[in-house]
């Protein structure tokens, strides 16, 4: 059996995963580790900054640590919008590659979309429809009919960003939540959307798999319960947004390291589901890494 290691430099959170490859091209998820890095918020001006750098670098190094005790030496990273949104890109991956000895590949914004879609196929059976990845810096959107991709795309958008650029404090005001969904709203008419309501939508990456979390615990779902109604959407989004204590200890017992940024990825997911018409959403357990596990290495 083979194991392969591979680390998603994303955003806001930076991830290892560690899959052992089976007879026959499938696999076994061994174990995933994540840290919540923020690199988005070591961005100036657009430059990638040396405390951002190093904080990359870092991570880079525990998971190397990790990775030797368990007897792997090796680990694939791929970096999303954390690196490719920058001025500074190249001279990002030759610092962090000097330091760690680890080279970083930086997938372009289509790729990304493409490589959420393919790892989604992993779990689910994709035959038409819409996938969206909402991430700390950027959301990728898929449509795809007949189990071919139509179109993918990439916005400058995402969770962190979004508190980013619109928050002052930790939990967003009225205020601050319609400048949110108006910026989100900006966003979506400068791209190309189906034409046709999307009666079925796929959601990949973290801040949906904490939709779910939320929305279990709220509606009380069975755990293997993986696709949502879009009224639970519209409700669990209208309960964040109440300023109470229950809805404080909600967040912290479903996503605890996602305080700052699930409010403003909910609605990103919220605005998608609205405008793309969605009746429901259903949330893989897979996307992007094993998308990149799938294309890029077996």
């Amino acid at each position: 059996m083979t194991k392969h290691a591979i680390v998603d430099l994303g955003s806001n959170t930076i991830r290892l995963s560690v899959y052992e490859k089976k007879e026959g091209g499938d696999f076994d998820l061994l174990f995933t580790e994540k840290d919540t890095a923020g690199l988005a918020g070591y961005i100036e001006k657009g430059v990638m900054t040396e405390p951002g750098i190093a904080r990359a670098c870092e991570s880079l190094w525990r998971f190397r640590y990790l990775l030797h005790l368990f007897g792997m030496e090796d680990m694939h990273v791929f970096a999303t919008a954390s690196l490719r949104n920058v001025s500074n890109t190249q001279e990002a991956v030759d610092e962090i590659r000097s330091r760690t000895g680890v080279r970083v590949e930086v997938i372009s914004g289509e790729q990304e979309a493409r490589l959420s879609y393919y790892g989604a196929l992993v779990s689910a059976r994709l035959e038409q429809g819409a996938l969206f990845d909402v991430g700390g810096g950027s959301t990728e959107l898929v449509t795809f009919a007949g189990g071919r991709i139509l179109s993918a795309q990439s916005l400058d958008i995402g969770s962190l960003n979004l508190f980013q650029k619109h928050v002052e404090g930790l939990w967003p005001k009225k205020p601050e939540v319609a400048r949110i969904v108006d910026h989100i709203g900006e966003e979506l008419r400068l791209i190309r959307l189906p034409r046709e309501p999307v009666a079925h939508l796929c959601g990949v990456g973290g801040t949906a798999r904490a939709l779910l979390r939320l929305c279990g615990i709220v509606y009380r779902l069975p755990r293997q319960c993986r696709t949502l109604t879009a009224a639970q959407i519209d409700e669990v989004c209208a309960l964040l947004q109440q300023r109470e204590r229950r809805t404080r200890d909600l967040v912290l017992r479903a996503c605890p390291d996602r305080v700052h940024t699930i409010i403003p990825g909910a609605l990103l997911i919220q605005t998608l589901s609205r405008t793309l018409h969605c009746q429901d959403l259903f949330i893989s357990p897979y996307g992007v890494r094993e998308g990149y596990l799938c294309q890029k290495i077996q």
